[in-house]
């Protein structure tokens, strides 16, 4: 069982254990390698969880807010089923609260294509926001959901693909202000990739250049140029 840790132990050892699986996934990350990166034995990180799947699970669910973790220990799901439905749960109702949702199960009309460009900013702008308060879940899910298939269905299935199928439906909304040659099933998966990129993957560089401050509205302005021509 979990022991008592203190509570400032827990975001470092948070921090420590998303950066050991997203370097080296999660068959091969070892507890001594997180303890390496904290300069602490290994014993020490076994006082606040009991094994690497535990702290696994608590990575993707408390990394990016490690104020909601337990004080008396990272409480993890038990099993990886009783995980992925978690994260299942929890994609599900950011999807839910996204503009872009709405605009698609309203089907609202819209006329012409500049107004299109700052409807495209602001959607693009409200999932830059979403997957960004995610990022380090969603950097460690992208690393490692492949070693694990029940965690590869939550991400590419319930995460990633339901977030193309989104944008796919808003773009087949919008056709009639979009260029005529489009491929929207293509352009919907780039539009995902670029935010994806933007939002989450930017803040892990190992040698990052100089990018602007604002990537939400930097991103929000490519993808408009993309789909409007600039209008």
């Amino acid at each position: 069982m979990p022991r008592t840790a203190p509570t400032d132990r827990v975001p470092k050892l948070l921090d420590a254990a998303s950066a050991a699986f997203v370097e080296h996934g999660f068959q091969r990350t070892q507890m001594d390698d997180i303890a390496d990166r904290l300069g602490v034995s290994k014993g020490t990180i076994y006082r606040t969880v009991d094994s690497k799947e535990s702290l696994f699970a608590a990575v993707l669910l408390w990394a990016d807010g490690p104020d909601h973790s337990t004080d008396a220990g990272l409480t993890a799901p038990a099993t990886i089923d009783q995980l992925a439905a978690t994260i299942t749960a929890d994609l599900a109702a950011v999807v839910a609260t996204l503009e872009l949702t709405e605009v698609v199960a309203e089907r609202r009309r819209l006329r012409s294509r500049a107004a299109l460009g700052d409807e495209i900013e602001r959607l693009v702008a409200g999932l830059h926001a979403a997957m960004h308060a995610r990022r380090t879940a969603i950097m460690v899910l992208d690393r490692c959901a492949g070693e694990i298939p029940e965690l590869s269905a939550v991400w590419f299935g319930e995460g990633r693909y339901v977030l193309v199928d989104l944008w796919k439906h808003y773009l087949e909304l919008r056709a009639s202000v979009l260029p005529h040659d489009v491929d929207v099933e293509i352009l919907a998966r780039t539009i995902v990739e670029i935010i994806t990129i933007w939002a989450v993957k930017m803040p892990w560089d190992r040698a990052p250049r100089p990018y602007p401050a604002d990537t939400a509205a930097a991103c929000a302005t490519m993808i408009r140029n993309l789909i409007t021509g600039g209008n």
